[in-house]
């Protein structure tokens, strides 16, 4: 019914997005810049709201207890995770733990003496800008850790919500599936490497192959939440576009945030954009039905709003020391080629075969799977990040397509055995969260909190010499 649809909620994650945007371009550039560029993200942020698309609202008080639980889940499983410093942290918050306190004690733009010369703080840092601010303006570090919880928890609360929108009925299955959906790390440790893995229930077991990894959604927030939230957001914001009038906009905002799972985005923003405004059909009528759907997505906030957030993100991303490196893996291309079959049967493709039959007339679903078999092949930077944080959206994808598919199944239609089947999957990958959160449990246990502080220079700053950014856009920071 008309009158139960709102756009409050979505127009709450499209402020998830473009918050951090507006904060570092009046924090971090020019005074022109910010006066001119926060008046642009304004408008942009008040067409974005006008045409955001009306979802599901509580229809009964089962349905607002719903909403009031998934915000109490998203806390606790935030707390969980190390954010904030309540508990135990995995290692990688050793380098996120500086650069939040970094970010919070020193003047915008960051820059530091390393003894060679002045070098910038040059990094995806959107997810910290909110907690930063609060926690500079207030002199207080601690008051800007308990806001990354806030800032996390609002933001996966949005996720979830979007989540169950996608559903006809809602329920609490969904977040639990979620929370613990991941490949089957676990079979893979009892095939290559036997059973030591599974005996210590605090070890981390995506590292089961050598190369590749599928992080499971807890383990993304437990290690690069400030890379995943985000992009759990905006992949969800714009399944749910209905017109183009969006689209860019919120795919722009991305790159300072999660530049890596922006990348992984690309074909799928593709796809929408051409769905959205049914530019598929100029296959069959011609380019001038193609010429309408672009101009069909000349908006402000896709024109003028995104190309300001693409420029001075990209100005301020590509001084990056390491970002410059790209390379293919050195390995044979048939040693290359059999670790990842075994790899994607095991993380993707066991999954992607119980939802063929539903869905094989579904873009996405090849769009998922082409995306999940191409991008280990990419490595940028040093590692193989690109691997593990460019498929965080085709994985929010597939997961939606296996709750969609669960909702869907009816038993007298003969689908139990595939019912069955992805719930034992489900059951197998729910191991390797188990483990994320026994680790926790047990240093925490101990008395285990924040990591050691190590901050490299390669992976988070970069020149000011002959820098973009400060060339055209940053402060002064001689004054």
């Amino acid at each position: 019914m008309a009158h139960n649809n709102s756009p409050r909620f979505v127009q709450a994650g499209y402020f998830y997005l473009f918050f951090p945007i507006l904060i570092f371009v009046l924090g971090w550039c020019n005074l022109p810049t910010a006066l001119l560029g926060g008046a642009i993200l304004c408008v942009s942020y008040y067409f974005l709201c006008k045409n955001a698309p009306k979802l599901w609202m509580p229809q009964n008080s089962k349905q607002k207890v719903l909403l009031i639980s998934i915000v109490v889940i998203s806390l606790l499983w935030v707390c969980s995770s190390g954010i904030g410093a309540l508990v135990f942290q995995n290692a990688d918050h050793n380098c996120r733990n500086p650069l939040f306190e970094i970010l919070v004690q020193n003047r915008w733009p960051v820059i530091v003496d390393t003894g060679e010369g002045t070098a910038i703080l040059t990094y995806y840092i959107g997810f910290w800008m909110p907690s930063a601010l609060i926690g500079k303006l207030l002199h207080s570090v601690q008051i800007g850790y308990y806001c990354q919880i806030a800032w996390a928890t609002f933001g996966i609360s949005i996720f979830f919500y979007l989540t169950l929108a996608c559903l006809k009925r809602k329920n609490y299955w969904p977040i639990l599936i979620f929370i613990l959906f991941s490949g089957l790390d676990a079979l893979g440790h009892v095939l290559l490497n036997n059973l030591y893995p599974l005996s210590h229930p605090i070890s981390h077991l995506e590292w089961w192959i050598p190369f590749f990894q599928f992080s499971s959604f807890t383990t993304q927030l437990f290690w690069v939440f400030n890379q995943a939230i985000p992009a759990w957001v905006a992949v969800l914001l714009m399944y749910h576009e209905k017109n183009n009038k969006n689209l860019l906009f919120l795919y722009a905002c991305l790159f300072l945030q999660s530049t890596l799972p922006a990348m992984g985005l690309f074909p799928f923003v593709v796809y929408w954009y051409l769905k959205n405004g049914t530019g598929f059909l100029f296959l069959k009528s011609g380019l001038l039905h193609l010429k309408k759907v672009i101009l069909s997505s000349f908006t402000f906030q896709n024109i003028v709003g995104s190309m300001l957030v693409i420029v001075v993100s990209f100005s301020y991303l590509s001084g990056n020391v390491s970002g410059g490196h790209r390379s293919m893996f050195s390995i044979s291309f048939l040693q290359f080629c059999v670790w990842l079959g075994s790899f994607f049967l095991a993380e993707a493709g066991l999954f992607l075969l119980c939802l063929y039959k539903h869905q094989r007339h579904n873009v996405l679903f090849y769009l998922v799977l082409g995306c999940l078999l191409f991008y280990p092949f990419v490595q940028v930077g040093s590692g193989p990040d690109f691997c593990m944080r460019a498929t965080i959206p085709a994985l929010v994808l597939l997961y939606i397509m296996v709750v969609q598919n669960l909702e869907s199944y009816s038993f007298k239609k003969r689908q139990l055995f595939v019912y069955c089947t992805l719930i034992v999957l489900l059951c197998v990958g729910s191991i390797t969260p188990l483990h994320e959160f026994a680790r926790t449990f047990y240093f925490t246990s101990k008395g285990v909190t924040k990591v050691r502080p190590a901050l490299s220079f390669n992976n988070f700053f970069g020149w000011t010499q002959h820098n973009s950014f400060l060339k055209y856009f940053g402060k002064d920071i001689k004054n």
